[in-house]
């Protein structure tokens, strides 16, 4: 049988997923063990907020389940804060692979990605299980919502993760200054307390975080009524804004620092 060479697409599908298996095994050492560490993680963020309230015996902001309340929040926040900061650390992780003439620095970029996409989603289906162990009802009124703010989370976290990339190519220091921003967008975004429970001086600035339009809409899922004032066509603005100014960074910027 004559030999049948691959075509360009059929090599990048493959570098692709030897990139992923790689960063999989390098990253949580290759056993099972080491993956779940990276799983379970952010349900430590549930935890700890359903302890500080129960503690300080402070009433449920809204409903009456601290642990459905923190779990609808979180979620964005979990996919947001782990994809945008993984993304740009893979590539500072696997610098010495972008020399192999097959792979792309972007096949890298997009390696990590789809690992944290993977991670993300096992993590939310996790916090939602451990809820449902607790007594949360975790079943939405409108599932619509839930999957909308979900698609939203994603399309935020990857146009962060991708300027991330660009700007931590340029700037390494960025790694370690990305934590700033992320943490005004968390404490800002209504994950802890509810938004309108804030001075509306702070209010009107809270309006321009796009992490509190997404977390609306996922709580309003649970909660009907709430958020109906969420500006989706924001999200998806900025999201769109941040990906193109990183996808562009990567391909005309970054390969000047790379050589």
């Amino acid at each position: 049988m004559a030999y049948q060479a691959k075509s360009a697409l059929e090599v990048q599908l493959d570098v692709l997923g030897a990139l992923i298996l790689r960063d999989i095994r390098t990253r949580f050492g290759g056993t099972m063990w080491g993956y779940s560490i990276a799983v379970l993680w952010p349900c430590a963020h549930v935890l700890v907020i359903t302890a500080i309230y129960a503690i300080m015996r402070k009433p449920t902001p809204i409903g009456d389940s601290i642990v459905l309340f923190a779990v609808s929040g979180l979620s964005p926040y979990i996919i947001l804060n782990y994809m945008s900061r993984k993304m740009m650390e893979g590539p500072l992780q696997n610098k010495q692979l972008i020399y192999f003439p097959q792979v792309k620095f972007f096949d890298v970029v997009m390696s990590r990605a789809i690992v944290e996409v993977c991670t993300s989603s096992l993590s939310i289906f996790l916090v939602f299980f451990i809820a449902a162990c607790c007594g949360a009802n975790i079943v939405p009124h409108d599932a619509y919502p839930f999957c909308e703010g979900m698609l939203l989370a994603l399309c935020f976290a990857m146009g962060a993760g991708f300027l991330n990339v660009f700007i931590s190519q340029v700037m390494p220091q960025w790694l370690m200054l990305v934590i700033a921003p992320i943490l005004i967008l968390y404490f800002t975004s209504g994950t802890v307390i509810v938004v309108e429970a804030m001075p509306a001086v702070v209010y009107d600035y809270v309006q321009w975080n796009p992490l509190m339009h997404i977390v609306k809409v996922c709580r309003s899922a649970f909660y009907p009524g709430y958020g109906m004032d969420a500006d989706v066509m924001f999200v998806l603005i900025v999201s769109g804004a941040m990906a193109l100014i990183g996808l562009l960074g990567i391909r005309f910027v970054v390969p000047r620092f790379l050589n």
